[in-house]
């Protein structure tokens, strides 16, 4: 994406995790910081969804679940993927600033 220095306020440009791991590749973020802004990042997305959904008309409480807590930085990943997407991402991130 970068590549095709694309507009920055495109949504392919703002989805989830992009703008951080963008700022990894450029060197203006660490990766660690880039990974824990972009975990907290989609939290309060599920979140925000997660309550859009409690107050809706349309959504069925049967359908509908808040959790009693906040969102802390792994909530929002499954336990069974979550390491596989993170460890999938890392590798994508490392292959992409090794040396040629």
């Amino acid at each position: 994406l970068l590549a095709l220095d694309l507009d920055p306020a495109l949504p392919a440009m703002r989805a989830h995790g992009v703008p951080e791991l963008a700022a990894v590749l450029r060197g203006e973020r660490s990766l660690p910081d880039a990974a824990a802004a972009a975990i907290a990042a989609t939290g309060r997305y599920t979140k925000r969804q997660a309550t859009w959904f409690a107050h809706h008309p349309l959504a069925a409480p049967s359908a509908t679940m808040l959790l009693p807590h906040r969102f802390d930085l792994n909530a929002q990943q499954s336990e069974r993927s979550g390491g596989k997407i993170v460890s999938f991402v890392i590798k994508q991130i490392d292959a992409a600033l090794a040396p040629a």
